[in-house]
């Protein structure tokens, strides 16, 4: 793709928008100019910061998730709080450069570190990165009203920009190599632009319990549930909440907060087999994590896991307890015994947890294995497929439901 000047806030003068399907198709600049844009591309800086406004005044005029980067910030800061430095901030520089106002410059440390890797000696153009539930709440409603010529949306906390391991890439063409040799996929079909590095953590969900604990923190007179799952409670106080960011930001003062890290396990499975998946969960909060702490469901709180073995687990939401105290700055080794589910066609499965003490819930715990059928691999049942659809504003759920643990927690090992 050939490279065309624009301005720091203008938008190409060709450029691509979702489709319901999925896949794009190319608008020549007069219907660009007539729909502001698109939410896969880079985002025009339409709206405007002028007094102070809710989000939901944001939502019949503009189409830049740039009015509410304020508010967005303090998220990814109470992310940061929250996963201690599960997610961090990258700068223009590099090979890097922002192209447009809404760039929100964060990804998962590994991310940022292939990034930075891939664009040495060139300019990559990054038109969109880290994105939160409330920007993903703006774009879905601009959805919805039919505005800004988005064609396709996933609801708030399901984006795939919402997992800290995605970005945008305005001069993509000259980059696919590049980003491809650093471990960044651009296999979303129809999204040109897009990028993922799936061997980072997928951060969803996150995000919405930041939220949740901002508005709590300013809100005590108005509680809503901490489990990091969007709902019509949390779309509502989204709606109400200043554009600009609350009165009381993120705190990280005693924080509880967990990091993850596959210390061994297979990277794919075969239907039917069996393998043990062994984490490392670190305790990077100051408060420590007593004996009793669970391994249980997130995103939402409570449910029936798709994992669940009634043979092993505490119960359907639960696995087990750590059985061991692990102080600040400690970890723990946890192993899960996994089997491979009956699937006809490569299929990656997810699965997210958190610990959770007394009634605070904390950490983003995943665990992923591609399940591939003898014979079945890039080409044959297609390439294992991570759920996103269309990429920029879209994305979609855990294809998890039939994975079967086996057997949880077979050893625990202080270190």
């Amino acid at each position: 793709m050939p490279r065309i000047a624009v301005s720091r806030f203008g938008r190409l003068p060709g450029s691509r928008v979702a489709t319901a399907t999925g896949r794009g198709q190319w608008l020549g600049p007069a219907v660009l100019a007539a729909i502001m844009g698109s939410a896969c591309a880079t985002e025009p800086a339409t709206g405007t910061l002028e007094g102070a406004s809710t989000v939901d005044d944001h939502v019949a005029a503009g189409c830049s998730t740039a009015v509410v980067l304020g508010l967005s910030q303090q998220i990814a800061d109470e992310v940061g709080c929250m996963l201690g430095g599960e997610l961090v901030p990258f700068t223009e520089g590099n090979g890097v450069v922002f192209s447009g106002s809404a760039v929100l410059p964060y990804l998962a440390p590994d991310a940022r570190t292939d990034l930075l890797a891939a664009a040495q000696g060139g300019t990559l153009e990054v038109t969109s990165a880290y994105r939160t539930v409330v920007q993903q709440y703006l774009l879905y409603r601009w959805y919805q009203d039919g505005r800004c010529g988005i064609t396709a949306a996933a609801t708030p906390g399901n984006s795939n920009h919402e997992s800290g391991r995605a970005i945008d890439v305005g001069n993509y063409g000259a980059w696919v190599s590049a980003m491809a040799s650093h471990g960044w996929a651009h296999d979303v079909p129809g999204d040109y632009v897009h990028f993922d590095q799936l061997a980072s953590a997928d951060l969803r969900g996150s995000d919405v319990l930041a939220f949740q604990r901002l508005w709590n923190r300013n809100h005590p007179e108005d509680l809503i549930d901490e489990d990091g799952a969007y709902g019509p409670a949390t779309g509502a106080r989204i709606a109400s909440a200043p554009a600009e960011g609350f009165a009381i930001g993120a705190s990280c003062a005693s924080s509880r907060a967990v990091t993850s890290h596959l210390v061994s396990g297979p990277s794919t499975l075969a239907p039917g087999a069996h393998a043990t998946v062994v984490l490392e969960l670190t305790n990077t909060g100051t408060i420590a994590w007593p004996a009793t702490t669970r391994l249980v469901t997130s995103a939402p709180m409570d449910r029936a896991s798709a994992l669940y073995d009634a043979a092993h687990w505490t119960s359907a939401s639960e696995i087990t307890t750590l059985g061991a105290a692990v102080a600040p700055g400690g970890s723990i080794d946890i192993e899960i015994a996994v089997i491979g589910p009956a699937v006809d066609a490569a299929t990656r499965f997810d699965e997210q947890f958190a610990l959770a003490d007394g009634d605070a819930r904390f950490g983003m715990i995943g665990v992923s294995i591609d399940v591939v059928p003898t014979g079945a691999g890039p080409g044959d049942g297609g390439t294992v497929d991570d759920g996103i659809v269309g990429g920029c504003a879209t994305g979609g759920g855990s294809s998890g439901a039939l994975l079967v643990v086996a057997a949880v927690l077979a050893r625990r090992r202080r270190r």
